[in-house]
């Protein structure tokens, strides 16, 4: 009976293979999804086994296995069958989009007005409405809050009422793109540099029956007035490293204070050099070109890259060399600190620690064995 009960795993797992085109090399327990069904069929050939002891109820027995081989297939090809992955289903529509996000104006060199587009990648016909609003960055982070009029409006560096747009409102068919022109007063606006965000408030016809949600998409305006009367100014507040105890880093962290009148983006070499003097990694500052706008704080973190696959314990040097604006002035910095390197001095020290152990236990059990065979020689003699 086990033979017959063996034969027909052999076809199920044979017409398996066949109707679901899975790799014959691998069979079916290649497939992850089989292990649980596997593992059923061997707990009812080990009941088989058991019942094979007790002659009045096998009968019984192959036939409950029978009819357990019967539903455990038959639920499992429902599930090949029917079960749908949630991402398949999932709506991938990329939505509304604005070209470019960021742009990056001066007055001096470049035409007060810049082009947006806007493209409707939504299945719906949609309607923009446009407006200026100022920001500014909170202290040390990549943050923005948006200023309301009333502080927008004492506000040094703001750009809103200098703006205006071609058409205040798009109306956009789907998968349709249009452009528009952005305007900026170059004759009244003041020294120094201005920024805003451009919002674009997104909503659809009153007659549509999707939800009623209203999206606001944001391009930040950065401008460099052409005054005369413009300057730049920076220093270094901080250049660290970011690490856990003397653990080797990989992050170095730069604190940048714009003590000019105009928006700048630093950029910069770091270079570290081991015990020994030799350059072993270096990183990019500001890869994104991110600005620090003007009297204000901003973080930079920069990743390095590691030229060496070992690095000795000691003391190692950091040197930051960085340039920033349109008269590229440089800045260097410094710092020097102890690490482990490429070692991991916890775990030698428990190492050593566990070595020390075993030596003390090994001399002890050496001068226990030594008295021992010194007592016994002293009881013959």
């Amino acid at each position: 009976m086990e033979l017959k009960i063996k034969n027909r795993i052999f076809e199920i797992r044979s017409w398996i293979l066949l109707n679901l085109s899975l790799d014959p090399e691998l069979g079916v327990e290649g497939n992850s999804r089989f292990q649980e069904f596997l593992t059923s069929i061997r707990q009812l050939t080990a009941q088989d086994r058991k019942y094979q002891r007790y002659p009045i109820s096998r009968s019984l027995s192959v036939i409950i296995n029978h009819k357990s081989l019967i539903i455990i297939v038959f639920a499992y090809l429902l599930i090949c069958l029917f079960y749908i992955p949630s991402a398949l289903a999932q709506n991938t529509e990329p939505g509304i989009t604005v070209s470019p996000s960021i742009e990056h104006l001066d007055l001096a060199s470049n035409p007060p007005e810049y082009n947006l587009t806007y493209t409707n990648n939504t299945n719906s016909d949609i309607t923009l409405s446009l407006k200026a609003q100022d920001f500014t960055q909170l202290e040390d982070s990549y943050k923005i809050d948006f200023l309301s009029p009333k502080d927008a409006s004492n506000f040094r560096y703001s750009l809103s009422s200098w703006i205006s747009f071609e058409n205040n409102f798009i109306e956009l068919s789907p998968k349709e793109s249009k452009t528009i022109k952005v305007f900026i007063d170059k004759d009244k606006i003041t020294k120094g540099g201005h920024y805003a965000s451009i919002l674009a408030q997104v909503s659809q016809p009153e007659n549509t029956k999707a939800v009623s949600v209203n999206p606001v998409l944001s391009s930040l305006l950065f401008i460099r007035a052409s005054t005369g009367q413009e300057y730049e100014d920076g220093k270094i507040l901080d250049f660290h490293p970011t690490r856990d105890g003397i653990d080797y880093p990989s992050t170095y962290i730069l604190r940048f204070e714009n003590s000019g009148n105009v928006f700048v983006a630093p950029y910069g070499l770091i270079q570290i050099y081991d015990p020994l003097g030799n350059l072993v990694a270096r990183g990019i500052l500001n890869t994104n070109s991110l600005d620090a706008l003007p009297e204000s704080i901003r973080r930079y973190d920069t990743n390095i890259t590691n030229y060496q696959k070992v690095l000795l314990p000691g003391f190692y040097t950091a040197t930051l060399s960085m340039h920033f604006g349109k008269e590229n002035k440089k800045l260097t910095a410094s710092v020097k600190f102890f690490s482990q390197g490429s070692f991991d001095f916890i775990k030698i020290g428990g190492a050593l620690l566990l070595m020390i152990i075993f030596i003390i236990y090994l001399e002890r059990k050496r001068k226990i064995i030594l008295d021992e065979r010194h007592s016994k020689m002293e009881a013959r003699s």
